[in-house]
């Protein structure tokens, strides 16, 4: 359970995307990781696969995702082998972008 990052999150309200995990060695891994930081045990086990600039070191490859949402107080737990990276986009690049840039 080492090989994985670990987060949280505050409110995730939109299924859209999610595929109910359905494997149960899987499912028995997260269930005892995301337990070890706090989550009750309700919510539903979910997985989804997303593209390589929301993880460091992906190598161009899409990875899975995994998420339950606890029913009490709403909190979102999200697992994944690499570290996710989304929020490390720079103003720069966006700048950059905007200007028709590479």
């Amino acid at each position: 359970m080492s090989d994985f990052f670990v987060y949280t999150y505050h409110h995730d309200d939109d299924r859209a995307g999610w595929e109910p995990l359905t494997d149960p060695e899987g499912i028995a891994t997260l269930t005892d990781l995301f337990k070890g930081r706090g989550w009750e045990g309700d919510g539903q086990l979910e997985w989804m696969w997303v593209p390589p600039f929301f993880g460091e070191k992906t190598w161009n490859r899409w990875f899975q995702i995994y998420h339950v949402k606890q029913s009490h107080r709403g909190t979102s737990w999200i697992a994944s082998k690499h570290r996710l990276t989304v929020e490390d986009l720079s103003e720069e690049d966006d700048a950059r972008a905007a200007k028709g840039g590479r």
